[in-house]
C-alpha cells in the first residue's frame, strides 16, 4: 500500500524508466543520392590548377580534397629532348623528371582513389 511519503518520492523522480525508453536505432549508412558520371566525356577533364582542390567526387559522393601527384608530361620530355640536343648527354637531360614544376599534376579521390582530372602544364584549354 503507498503512503505519502512514496507519493513525493515518486513526484521526484521526473526521469523515465528504462523501459519505456526506446533504444536509439542504428543508422545504417544510407545510399547516396546523386547519380554516377555518364561516359558523355571521353578521358579525363583538364582543370586549370597544380593545387589540392576541394571538390565533390562525382564516384563516391564524398566532400573532398584532392590528392596531387606529379607525372610527366609533354613539357617534360620536350625539355629531356631538349637538352640532350644541346649536349647534355650523361644524365642531366632526364632533371625535368626530378622536378615537379616541370611536369603535370593528376588529381585522384583521397577516399576512392579515381582519377578526377588532369592539370596539363602545356595546352591548358579545357575540354
Amino acid at each position: 500500500m503507498k503512503t505519502a511519503g512514496d507519493k513525493h518520492s515518486a513526484a521526484q523522480n521526473v526521469e523515465p524508466d528504462d523501459a519505456l525508453v526506446p533504444l536509439l536505432e542504428q543508422r545504417t549508412p544510407s545510399v547516396p543520392r546523386w547519380n554516377p558520371p555518364q561516359a558523355a566525356f571521353s578521358g579525363v577533364p583538364r582543370m586549370a590548377s597544380a593545387l589540392p582542390m576541394q571538390r565533390l567526387c562525382p564516384y563516391c559522393g564524398n566532400h573532398i580534397l584532392t590528392v596531387t601527384t606529379p607525372v610527366p608530361g609533354v613539357l617534360t620530355w620536350m625539355l629531356c629532348t631538349g637538352l640532350f640536343v644541346f649536349g647534355c648527354f650523361l644524365g642531366c637531360c632526364l632533371l625535368p623528371f626530378y622536378m615537379d614544376r616541370f611536369m603535370d599534376v593528376k588529381h585522384t579521390c583521397p577516399v576512392c582513389g579515381h582519377i578526377l582530372f588532369h592539370y596539363h602544364r602545356l595546352g591548358t584549354s579545357v575540354k
